[in-house]
């Protein structure tokens, strides 16, 4: 427990807390990525199949 109050237990605390920070940080950006990705995925497929089925099916003027 000494350990932990000397500046070097300190160092290596916010050290620990500064890796886990910067991990979370890198965890978060891949999910907000990946979420965003497959959205703007399914949109062009969206964008896509409605190019066809407006293609198949034109409106009547």
């Amino acid at each position: 427990m000494e350990y932990l109050s000397s500046p070097e237990g300190i160092n290596k605390i916010i050290v620990g807390i500064i890796l886990v920070g910067a991990i979370n940080a890198i965890f978060i950006t891949y999910s907000v990525r990946r979420t965003y990705g497959a959205a703007k995925k399914e949109r062009e497929q969206q964008k896509i199949q409605q190019a066809k089925i407006d293609k198949l099916s034109p409106k009547k003027e």
